[in-house]
């Protein structure tokens, strides 16, 4: 008989974090009183991801190790213990893409913000994973409550398989598959329609579609709307280009556009950064925004409000989708039956839109 080692399950990221910082109150490094630096610096120096240091500064706090004061930060308590955490009938996990600050380091920390504040408010503390270790044995407790940000089809069969194996199960963005599955989301598709009917209102035509990544759930939505507003408005002089959120991508798009021929008065990008490159290219082949050519982004991210001129976009709520989201888990946690919920995406006009007048060809 071959006798087999026992499988070594790697401890979690945030829990080292959490030992070393155990460790240095301990020590008397850090003293009852002292103000911790930010998260985000804590990160850098531990080199672990901001997710990975909110969770295990999360922990402390539930721990009464260290008590965060809004509007002030976080600091070490005093020796007097927190108060008893309450509990729902089922646990609580958020589940997060491994790569969140490569996809998108605008969206996941809104988003995430929202969800933190409003279980804190709450009470309750929800660990957040990443996508790749949900399905490892023994990580989720059976019948768990799991939040899932949904990018991609990879993640819709994630958390239908999740569903399937017993689990409550939440999708943060549009589900679009077959199962019963509860969903808290931002009607994106809406918002790009708000977007095309403020420039039809200035008397734009030939409006181009600056497309997000392809088989993104997020950038199909914003296509869709694009398309259903096209309809709506009877145009028949678009144009869909382009294949990402990234700057350079938009950049590169835009000059490919522009060496068709085509000749828009206007475009709207599936998002901000996407529409920065869009923007720089734009100026290189000397035209003026938005006196030739009017541009509307998409998420209103904050450089959005400084750049010249201010770019007109369609505003997403990350936070309140965060915290919607983790107030419709609890209820899921606490077997209530959750209906999707829908928040609206709102247009917010700022420079870089303008009626039709006199452009110039492209």
């Amino acid at each position: 008989m071959i006798a087999t080692k026992p499988r070594i399950v790697p401890v979690p990221k945030y829990r080292q974090v959490e030992a070393r910082l155990r460790e240095e109150i301990a020590a008397n490094i850090w003293q009852a009183g002292d103000r911790l630096p930010g998260e985000y610096e804590l990160a850098s120096r531990f080199s672990v991801a901001y997710l990975t240091m909110r969770q295990a500064i999360g922990n402390l706090i539930d721990d009464g190790i260290l008590i965060r004061v809004r509007g002030k930060g976080t600091f070490v308590a005093d020796t007097a213990p927190a108060s008893e955490t309450p509990t729902t009938r089922s646990s609580m996990v958020l589940l997060f893409p491994e790569n969140w600050q490569r996809i998108d380091p605008n969206y996941f920390p809104q988003l995430w913000e929202g969800f933190q504040q409003s279980t804190e408010e709450s009470g309750y503390r929800t660990p957040c994973l990443h996508y790749s270790e949900a399905e490892r044995p023994g990580v989720l407790e059976p019948g768990s409550a799991v939040a899932c940000l949904l990018l991609e089809d990879a993640q819709q069969l994630l958390v239908e398989r999740l569903r399937d194996n017993g689990h409550s199960v939440l999708a943060i963005n549009h589900y679009t598959g077959r199962r019963s599955i509860p969903c808290v989301r931002i009607d994106d598709a809406s918002g790009v329609e708000e977007a095309v009917d403020h420039l039809v209102a200035l008397g734009h035509s030939r409006i181009a579609f600056l497309r997000g990544d392809l088989g993104n759930l997020d950038a199909a939505d914003r296509l869709a709307g694009f398309r259903q507003a096209v309809r709506r408005h009877d145009l028949t002089d678009t144009v869909e280009f382009g294949d990402g959120f990234e700057e350079w991508r938009g950049y590169v798009a835009a000059h490919e556009l522009f060496q068709t021929g085509y000749r828009p008065t206007a475009v709207v990008s599936a998002s901000d950064l996407s529409t920065l490159g869009l923007m720089k290219a734009a100026r290189e082949k000397g035209f003026e925004l938005p006196g030739d050519l009017s541009v509307v982004g998409f998420g209103d991210f904050p450089v959005g409000d400084y750049i010249t001129p201010r770019l007109t976009t369609v505003r997403q709520s990350r936070v309140e989708l965060g915290r919607t989201a983790a107030q419709t888990l609890i209820r899921l946690a606490n077997g209530e039956t959750v209906s999707d919920c829908v928040l609206q995406a709102k247009l917010i006009v700022r420079d870089t839109t303008a009626p039709v007048i006199g452009r110039k060809a492209i």
